[in-house]
């Protein structure tokens, strides 16, 4: 590639839910967090959306709330992409009308993530929003022509799918020796923008062990921090534990709550036990869609999961107070029966790990809403293995993490396989976090 190139390496946890990616820009240090609805709607090539003006750009990329990852309008030409259509992004999605609405599948039985199409179109659109927001950001105004960008990657599959599936789901964004080519059109403005997407390298790690590898790569403050936060809201927890303890403990088990899957990592001496491990095929957004079906009987008018999901995590003014209520009674059935099913399945799981097992971790996107319920029920089952129930705000991005410091590891192995100088490897600038 030529030196103009902008070289992206990223993590990308594209959850059932949410999206939860990490990108950093290898040339400059300016590293992005990026949060959205795992939600897209496609719309015919010439959308009545009415363009920004080209001048508007550096704004644009400079706003936090108003992202152009929520924003996004791109249609792809890509062997990973079945048609030319223009798909919308993350919160903007949710309120276009008249557009094919698309978001995973979460009821039993659904089909892998590997095969659905919404996965790939997740990942190619942030990478290019990515390096576009970047060359804005350096240059303060639209390219004149292609933007090309090689792409380092970290992403996850469910561990069931991980077993069988990592090297496959890797291949297609690579293809063949290297060869697959992905251009991404962006139509946010009045001029197109084309962004051609390489990659030269995809990591593809189970869920929630990715997660698990954070919290050790990161070491004792983070585990520290962890443990002051249980403790500030579970005073007495684990007394005369130390976040030292925690990076040491070589036998765990994770409990990563999604909206389409529930995944048990587990870790034995250290390593990935990928027998000891699996993965409940239902999660925190299967329930609201068994909701969904039923919500005539409790006369409300929700129009999608996350509307629903969005309702009930939010504290109910006095005029919603009863519809609330309404909404909670019609989900209790079904979070009972998703918290005896992770009951069912952790007991397993424990029993397959062996004596060993020194702590539990809950943590992911769904584990908040259920803690209620399912925290007893896995003290009961777990015995006196102590379990370490993470506060939802900030666990739902472990993963995150974890994807990448997966891509940045293999980033610094092919640099020193390559026989890369070490002042190569490591820069000497401050990285900036943006968004």
């Amino acid at each position: 590639m030529s030196s103009d190139t902008i070289h992206l390496t990223g993590g990308i946890d594209v959850g059932n839910g949410y999206v939860k990616g990490m990108i950093l820009n290898t040339d400059t240090d300016v590293r992005d967090r990026i949060d959205l609805p795992s939600a897209i709607v496609a719309t015919p090539r010439q959308s009545p959306k009415v363009p920004i003006e080209d001048a508007e750009a550096p704004q644009v990329m400079a706003e936090a709330e108003q992202d152009l990852y929520n924003r996004l309008d791109a249609s792809f030409s890509s062997p990973l992409v079945g048609d030319s259509d223009r798909r919308i992004f993350g919160r903007a999605a949710l309120s276009v009308r008249g557009s094919v609405f698309s978001e995973f599948e979460v009821h039993e039985g659904h089909a892998s993530k590997a095969d659905q199409q919404l996965s790939k179109i997740l990942v190619l659109g942030v990478f290019a929003a990515k390096a576009l927001r970047d060359h804005v950001r350096a240059t303060g105004s639209l390219p004149d022509r292609e933007l090309r960008v090689e792409v380092r990657a970290g992403l996850a599959l469910p561990i069931s799918e991980f077993v069988a599936r990592r090297f496959s789901y890797a291949g297609e964004f690579v293809g063949a020796k290297g060869s697959a080519v992905h251009l991404v059109t962006i139509k946010n403005f009045n001029t197109p923008v084309s962004v051609r997407l390489e990659f030269v390298d995809v990591q593809v790690v189970a869920e929630g062990a990715s997660a698990q590898f954070a919290i050790t790569e990161k070491g004792e403050p983070l585990a520290g921090a962890l443990l002051a936060d249980l403790r500030s809201r579970e005073p007495g927890i684990l007394p005369g534990v130390t976040g030292a303890d925690l990076v040491e403990a070589q036998n765990t088990i994770g409990i990563d709550v999604g909206e389409g899957t529930v995944n048990f990592p587990v870790f034995t001496a250290g390593r990935f036990n990928a027998e000891a491990a699996s993965t409940l095929d239902m999660g925190y957004g299967t329930i609201l869609e068994n909701a969904l079906d039923r919500q005539d009987e409790a006369d409300l008018r929700f129009t999608s999961r996350k509307q629903l999901a969005d309702f009930l995590q939010t504290k109910p003014t006095v005029l919603q107070r009863t519809r609330h209520q309404r909404a909670q009674r019609l989900v209790e059935p079904d979070i009972k029966h998703l918290v005896e099913q992770i009951r069912r399945a952790f007991s397993e799981t424990l029993s397959q790990s062996g004596e060993s097992t020194e702590v539990v971790y809950v943590y992911g996107g769904g584990s908040g809403p259920i803690k209620e319920q399912l925290y007893p029920a896995l003290i009961e089952a777990a015995g006196d293995v102590p379990v370490l129930y993470l506060d939802a705000r900030y666990s739902r991005h472990l993963n995150r993490e974890g994807l990448f410091l997966a891509a940045r590891a293999a980033e610094a192995a092919a640099k020193a396989a390559s026989g890369a100088p070490e002042e190569s490897r490591r820069s000497s600038r401050k990285q900036r976090v943006t968004a």
